[in-house]
């Protein structure tokens, strides 16, 4: 049932698993376990003369000449929830119980953005900038008539905040209103070109229709992960039948963080998702629409991160979370192992983080390493996730001699030896 594999160590050969955490420790790098169903070789593998690196979630990469890569090692993660020193789950069963977390591992999720490119939302970028949250503006660039348009939308995309499509012109979904550009797929088609092109955005995966004009949808949903709608509600982690019309808050004229806070307070009692709506900034000579001071913005930020358990982040980075979650959810694993299909314009680098009553995760042949703030950070770019039972009652020399699929690294092999 198992196979014996003698590993390898510069100059040392060891024959079990507390002697084989010691060649780890003094070789300093990456070990291989094998469980069952994988042709991959357990053993201490001599990394060479090169320097390992470090994968983003701590999973040591071998050196110039052995071992090394992550499927992980260009994730672009939530920040870390307030939970902490939580153990690994160790339960020997035969099922995984495999979960996702909602938000993250936060209490409740929370984004601000700010519509039509206003002047001044540029004149208080200062302001929201120093709050450290990163937010979503969506722009209508026939407003680059503004003096440092351009430059302005450039430094917010290059400080982390994220620049939304809310159309060319600002049109009614039958381009009344405005004077448009063309049909309604130019209208949203030469804004993503431009925000692209002229402002440093990468790609851009959201969409606000216009006057919430529920006919926009249509031509959005093709090009777009995400579009905000203006109907006033808050956003479940799970069940959401309608991507490209998500309900808001409608920040009115006049309102204060008083009632800011309330709309953050209800979001966290429901363990849901808040996503606020500004238009103009005060003060400002530029009031063009429900304009609200500055001072009531950033004390309402100031507010939610002192919270501590509300995942405040931008529009696409709360959204592509939640719906990566409830497209895993619906997947139904062929054995142990978990294959999906992203949706369309979903952005590289996210993750979803996932708990289990015990065993381990893996992708790609690579140990998943336990985050003692609660999870696993799953990749979704690796489209695939497997588990694996942990023989709660094998011996060391046992758990030397089984087959597996994942990649332990030094750390958390010498942390097997202690939780064994």
């Amino acid at each position: 049932m198992f196979k014996r594999v003698t590993p390898t160590c510069p100059r040392i050969g060891y024959r079990h698993l507390s002697q084989r955490a010691l060649c780890l420790l003094s070789c300093g790098i990456l070990a291989t376990v094998v469980f069952a169903g994988c042709a991959s070789t357990c053993g201490c593998v001599d990394g060479g003369g090169g320097t390992g690196g470090v994968g983003a979630n701590g999973i040591s990469a071998g050196g110039g000449g052995g071992v090394g890569g992550t499927v992980n090692a260009s994730l672009d993660p939530p920040p870390a929830p307030p939970t902490s020193s939580l153990p690994r789950p160790s339960s020997s069963g035969s099922s995984p119980n495999l979960r996702v977390l909602p938000w993250a591992g936060f209490k409740a999720a929370l984004t601000y953005t700010f519509d039509d490119s206003q002047p001044s939302q540029m004149e208080h970028w200062p302001e929201l900038k120093a709050t450290g949250v990163p937010m979503t503006f969506f722009l209508n660039p026939s407003a680059n008539w503004q003096a440092g348009y351009d430059a302005n939308w450039s430094a917010i995309a290059a400080a982390g905040s994220e620049l939304g499509n809310h159309t060319w012109s600002h049109c009614h979904a039958d381009l009344s209103g405005c004077r448009p550009v063309g049909t309604q797929t130019d209208e949203i088609d030469l804004a993503t070109t431009y925000i692209v092109s002229h402002l440093g955005g990468s790609a851009v995966y959201s969409f606000a229709a216009p006057f919430g004009d529920s006919g926009w949808i249509a031509f959005a949903a093709p090009r777009f992960l995400l579009g905000r709608g203006v109907m006033s509600g808050l956003v479940a982690a799970s069940g959401v039948s309608d991507w490209y019309n998500l309900p808001v808050f409608q920040v009115a004229a006049g309102q204060t963080a008083t009632d800011f806070n309330a709309g953050i307070d209800s979001a966290r009692s429901q363990g849901r998702w808040s996503i606020f709506v500004y238009h103009s900034i005060l003060p400002t000579t530029n009031n063009w629409y429900a304009g609200v001071e500055i001072a009531d913005i950033t004390a309402s930020l100031a507010y939610a991160k002192s919270l501590g358990d509300v995942w405040v982040d931008s529009f696409t980075a709360v959204g592509a979370y939640a719906r990566a979650q409830q497209m895993f959810e619906k997947v139904t694993p062929d054995g142990n192992t978990w294959t999906w299909t992203l949706p369309n314009h979903f952005p590289p680098g996210k993750v979803l983080r996932m708990t289990v009553d015990g065993g381990r995760l893996s992708q790609g042949g690579t140990a998943l390493v336990w985050d003692s703030h609660g999870y696993y950070q799953v990749a979704l770019d690796a489209k695939s996730l497997t588990w694996h039972a942990w023989p709660g009652t094998a011996t060391r020399s046992r758990l030397h001699d089984c087959r597996c699929s994942a990649r332990l690294s030094r750390t958390e092999l010498a942390r097997e030896l202690v939780q064994r």
